[in-house]
This record gives structure tokens, C-alpha cells and sequence, in this order.
């Protein structure tokens, strides 16, 4: 707490981030419809860091403001700004250095008014609902994104000791169940060869004197020849009859 001006830093949400870059965010200071703003430590030193929130960020309009009045602040006070990311995959995030919390505090509005327009006068006499912008219900933090996780530097002596019994527990039951799986493989019987493939129907003796078939074509034989060698018998050698 803030003691010159009263200034608490109450305990991040669920949905804040631990830290953006390389700054530690160690507690919230402010938040409203164009974001959130926290305390934080960077190298030793106590910094600011102002995160465009959840609906605001999802405004090309709102993003610009942000980004303008980030540059307006670069160009009159540039060695205040520790470090920044305006990438637009996740919320446009700035860390600002601060003596005090109050200091940082005052930083931080000048860089979200503009997105909710909060630091324009009104013209004329003041008539008829306020102004608010579409995205007001949405006032949680904007995207964001942390690499390297700074788990475990940030673990507290507790949290060593709950981080090791929790390491020990899982060793001992990746341990048991080793020994559980060796136990069953060890008491199963091994695999006994199968059967071979069942023999097929005998096939008929073949003889050993095969008869020949009668299906077959047939040849004829042939008979005597004639006798050429004996006596020829012609009409001029038989003797006339008287």
C-alpha cells in the first residue's frame, strides 16, 4: 500500500497474467473499461505496467488511441518506459517506471483515456445518457502471453516442498506401476506353439501294374501279305480244250 497516496495493491485475479515479459507482476492497482493496471518489478525496481483490457483490445480504434498515446509518451518522457509489446496477436501491454504507486498510477490513466475517450471535455451542457463504450462488460484482462513460464523461480520455500513431495509421488507411482507390469508378465504362462494346419484327405494308392485303357484309340493289324515269290498263273499258260 501506497502510504503518501493511500493506494492499495490488492491480489491478481485468476485470469492475470504472472508476468509480461520480463517484468513480475506482483498485484493490481486499477481497472476499468480500457484495462488494467498493475504493480509490478523489473531488475530490482518497482514498475507500472498498463494491460489493454479485454474488449478493448478487440477495437481497432481503441488499439490506436493506445498505441498513440504510447508514442506521445515515448517522445516527451521515452527513459520512463521499461519495456513494451504491441504485437497483434495479444493486448498491447507498456511497463512504465514509478518512484510510487501513485506516480505509475497517474502514467497509467494518461495511457487509457484515450481509449475510452475519458479525457475529452464535453461540448455544450452536458444532456442525456453517458457515453460508454460497446465493450464496457468486458473489462478483464486482454490476451497475453508468457514465454519462458516463470514456474518454478518464483516458488516460495512452501511451494519447494510441495513441488518435491509432488515430484516424489509421481516417481513412486510410475514405480509401482513398473513393478506391477513386471509381476504379471512374470506369472503368465508362456505361449504354447499351436497346432499345425490339419492334414488334407489321402490320396488313392496308384498300382503298380497299371492296365491300359480302353478308351483309347485302337490300331488294326494287319494280315498275312501275300506271297510273291511262288508261280504266277496267266492266260497263256493254260492249255485250250478240245
Amino acid at each position: 500500500m501506497d502510504s503518501e497516496h493511500g493506494i492499495r495493491v490488492t491480489s491478481l485475479a485468476r485470469r492475470d497474467p504472472p508476468a509480461l515479459g520480463s517484468v513480475t507482476l506482483t498485484g493490481r492497482l486499477e481497472s476499468d473499461d480500457a484495462g488494467v493496471v498493475y504493480a509490478g518489478e523489473h531488475e530490482g525496481q518497482q514498475v507500472v505496467v498498463v494491460l489493454l483490457g479485454e474488449g478493448a483490445e478487440t477495437d481497432s480504434y481503441g488499439r490506436r488511441r493506445f498505441h498513440e498515446a504510447f508514442l506521445e509518451l515515448d517522445a516527451s518522457n521515452g527513459e520512463t518506459i521499461v519495456q513494451f509489446d504491441d504485437d497483434v496477436d495479444i493486448a498491447p501491454w507498456v511497463a512504465v517506471r514509478a518512484d510510487s504507486w501513485g506516480e505509475g498510477l497517474d502514467l497509467a490513466r494518461d495511457l487509457l483515456a484515450p481509449v475510452t475517450l475519458a479525457h475529452l471535455e464535453p461540448v455544450g451542457e452536458v444532456r442525456g445518457p453517458d457515453f460508454r463504450p460497446h465493450w464496457f462488460r468486458r473489462d478483464g484482462a486482454g490476451r497475453w502471453r508468457l514465454w519462458p513460464l516463470p514456474w518454478p523461480q518464483r516458488l516460495t520455500a512452501g511451494a519447494w516442498w510441495t513441488w518435491l513431495a509432488a515430484f516424489a509421488l509421481i516417481l513412486a507411482i510410475a514405480a509401482l506401476a513398473l513393478w506391477i507390469a513386471i509381476k504379471i508378465f512374470e506369472d503368465s504362462p508362456a505361449p504354447q506353439p499351436g497346432p499345425g494346419p490339419a492334414p488334407g484327405p489321402n490320396p488313392p494308392p496308384r498300382s503298380s501294374n497299371p492296365t491300359p485303357s480302353t478308351t483309347g484309340p485302337t490300331t488294326s493289324t494287319p494280315g498275312p501279305s501275300p506271297d510273291t515269290t511262288g508261280p504266277r498263273i496267266t492266260a497263256s499258260s493254260i492249255p485250250p480244250i478240245v
